[in-house]
């Protein structure tokens, strides 16, 4: 009976050790389980964190209307859209800017030539043309070298960057106009934008259109900057919140 009594003893034992060895092993996978949860948590943050702070690159090609001829340097479209996009949470560090006032299709693509890059850009915008059109250069010649300007803006973007073709303005519609035949101008810049929008659509490239905007200079004078000719840091605000909504937003 003794024996027996014992033996219940030692058996009780056994089960309440076990009972609590297996207790403490089931806590202490539940607490590595908790802390794998919170270590994911903790990473997946970390990378949406990273990703938010990407900074993308610009390169902005063209004239007179990209460099922002009368207008100060913060008024530029390229960098008024560097801060409209900023302001809509996507972040650019400062814009790349090769342009300059004169300039026609054939100069742009002698500059880029003598020019050094030291890196490939995520987006690369275009805005040439109205330099062809002032000088009465054909638009066929202007159609062949937006081909060869193509060919370079291929090998300057990154292999997944945007491109962006934006329409030239209307400068018939500024005071500087006025002594011009301004229905004339008018069907000359349509002319080139066609083959602007055309070679867009066969490049496969977004286009988006600010000779609309341009052309209410005539009736809106705070669209115009000092010289009479370009636009207003006001005009190229409304174009850069207009280059967002097509190429980005």
């Amino acid at each position: 009976m003794m024996n027996l009594f014992k033996i219940l003893k030692l058996s009780y034992f056994l089960i309440f050790f076990i009972a609590c060895n297996s207790s403490s092993s089931f806590d202490d996978e539940n607490l590595n389980s908790i802390n794998e949860d919170i270590n994911i948590g903790e990473n997946q943050n970390l990378n949406s964190n990273s990703s938010d702070q990407t900074q993308f690159t610009l390169l902005a090609l063209g004239d007179s209307y990209t460099i922002g001829e009368g207008v100060d340097e913060d008024q530029r479209w390229p960098n008024q859209f560097i801060q409209v996009a900023y302001e809509n949470g996507v972040d650019f560090i400062s814009s790349r800017i090769i342009a300059e006032t004169g300039w026609k299709s054939y100069d742009l693509i002698n500059a880029i030539e003598s020019s050094n890059f030291e890196k490939k850009y995520d987006y690369v915008s275009l805005l040439i043309g109205v330099n062809n059109q002032f000088n009465s250069k054909p638009v066929n010649e202007f159609k062949n070298d937006l081909d060869k300007l193509l060919i370079k803006i291929n090998n300057l973007k990154k292999k997944n960057g945007s491109v962006l073709i934006i329409s030239i303005p209307d400068w018939g519609s500024s005071p500087f106009g006025e002594g011009f035949d301004r229905n004339e101008i008018s069907n000359e810049i349509n002319t080139f934008n066609n083959s602007l929008k055309s070679f867009a659509n066969i490049n496969g490239l977004k286009y988006v259109d600010v000779t609309e905007i341009s052309r209410r200079a005539i009736n809106e004078p705070n669209l115009i900057a000092v010289d009479n000719l370009h636009p207003s840091g006001i005009m190229y605000l409304e174009w850069a919140k207009k280059i967002f909504q097509v190429w980005i937003d």
